[in-house]
């Protein structure tokens, strides 16, 4: 068993963690707009949390790429 992860390509982790990454952005997006703006004063775009999450993301989703 041991000798099966040692045969695994190294990008297949990259591959593994970009496809987890989108899926939390998608997860992000079907999230209610009640739900984002819970607890905000107002519904200022600034304010989604499902556009600074995908923001954050791709910004991880790029450093994991890159290194």
């Amino acid at each position: 068993m041991n000798n099966f992860w040692a045969n695994i390509p190294l990008f297949w982790g990259k591959i593994v963690a970009t496809l987890f990454f989108g899926g939390v952005i998608i997860w992000a997006w079907f999230r209610p707009k009640s739900y984002i703006f819970k607890g905000a004063p107002d519904n200022k775009v600034w304010r989604d949390l499902r556009i600074w999450a995908t923001l954050i993301l791709i910004v991880q989703i790029i450093l994991y790429l890159v290194f």
